[in-house]
C-alpha cells in the first residue's frame, strides 16, 4: 500500500550507503496525470517519513554539514537562511514540514533549470546527496505534514486574475521570481512545477514559508496576506500549472 512504500523509500533515502540504482528509483518514482513526481492523486493524504533515528543518523548528518556548508552556503547560506536574489531559504519549518525526502534528492540531484540550483549528481555521490538531505533536515524543526494530494479542482481563469493581484508582487508577473526583479522565488517555471506536488502547493500557499517573506494565505490564518478559501488557492495552483513555461 502507499504507507508501506513510503517507508520502503525514505528507510533507503536514510542509509549512509545508498546504491546508486536505489536513488534512481526514488527519482523516477512518478504520479499519475493529476500530480507530478513523488505525490499521489488518490484523494489521500500522503507525508514523508522522517529519517529513522539510527546510530549512523547523526554521523550521516554531520557528514552532510560539511558538504553543505562547501558546496550549498553560497546560495542557501550556512544556516539555510537562503540569500535574496540567489538561493532559497531552506531553514524554514513549514518547508520542511512539506518537502519530503524524495524531493529534496530530487532537486539536489538534477537541479532546477534556470535557476543557479545546478544538479549535483554530477559531483556528488548517492551517499553524499543522502548526507546532505540528512543535514537539511536539522535545520529547523518541523513535523511532517499530511498534504491534501486530491485531485486539483481548480478554475484557471480565476485563478489568473487573484496570482495577478495578489501573487505577482513577490513572484513576478510570469512567477519569474528574482529573474523579474522580484523577491520571491519563481514559482512559474515548469521545472519547479513538474518537481512539487498539488499537495507541497497547498500547504506552502496555506502556511506560507517560515522565516521568509512568504506568508500564510489560509482564510482562516490571522496573519494571512489575503484570506483564500481552498477552492480559491486550487484556482491559483491550475493557473500555475496550465502557464508553465
Amino acid at each position: 500500500d502507499v504507507y508501506k512504500r513510503q517507508t520502503h523509500r525514505s528507510l533507503l533515502l536514510a542509509l549512509p550507503l545508498l546504491a546508486t540504482s536505489a536513488l534512481g528509483a526514488l527519482g523516477a518514482c512518478n504520479a499519475d496525470a493529476q500530480a507530478p513526481p513523488g505525490g499521489k492523486a488518490d484523494g489521500k493524504a500522503v507525508t514523508y517519513d522522517a529519517m529513522p533515528l539510527n546510530p549512523k543518523s547523526k554521523e550521516l548528518a554531520a557528514k552532510g554539514k560539511e558538504i553543505f556548508q562547501s558546496r550549498c552556503s553560497g546560495c542557501h547560506g550556512m544556516e539555510g537562511e537562503g540569500r535574496v536574489g540567489i538561493g532559497p531559504a531552506l531553514a524554514s519549518p513549514s518547508f520542511l514540514a512539506a518537502a519530503t525526502n524524495e524531493f529534496l534528492v530530487r532537486t539536489i540531484s538534477n537541479g532546477r533549470a534556470g535557476t543557479t540550483m545546478v544538479p549535483w549528481s554530477s559531483s556528488l555521490s548517492p551517499e553524499e546527496i543522502s548526507a546532505v538531505v540528512a543535514h537539511i533536515r536539522t535545520l529547523a524543526e518541523h513535523t511532517p505534514a499530511q498534504l491534501n494530494e486530491a485531485p486539483l479542482q481548480g478554475d484557471a481563469k480565476a485563478g489568473a486574475a487573484i496570482f495577478s493581484s495578489i501573487c505577482s508582487r513577490c513572484h513576478g508577473r510570469t512567477g519569474g521570481g528574482y529573474v523579474e526583479s522580484s523577491s520571491g522565488t519563481g514559482i512559474g517555471r515548469k521545472a519547479f512545477l513538474d518537481s512539487v506536488t498539488n499537495g507541497y502547493l497547498r500547504y506552502i500557499i496555506k502556511h506560507g514559508k517560515d522565516q521568509t517573506q512568504m506568508r500564510p494565505f489560509d482564510a482562516k490564518a490571522p496573519t494571512a496576506v489575503a484570506n483564500l478559501d481552498d477552492k480559491q488557492i486550487d484556482d491559483v495552483i491550475a493557473y500555475l500549472r496550465e502557464n508553465a513555461w
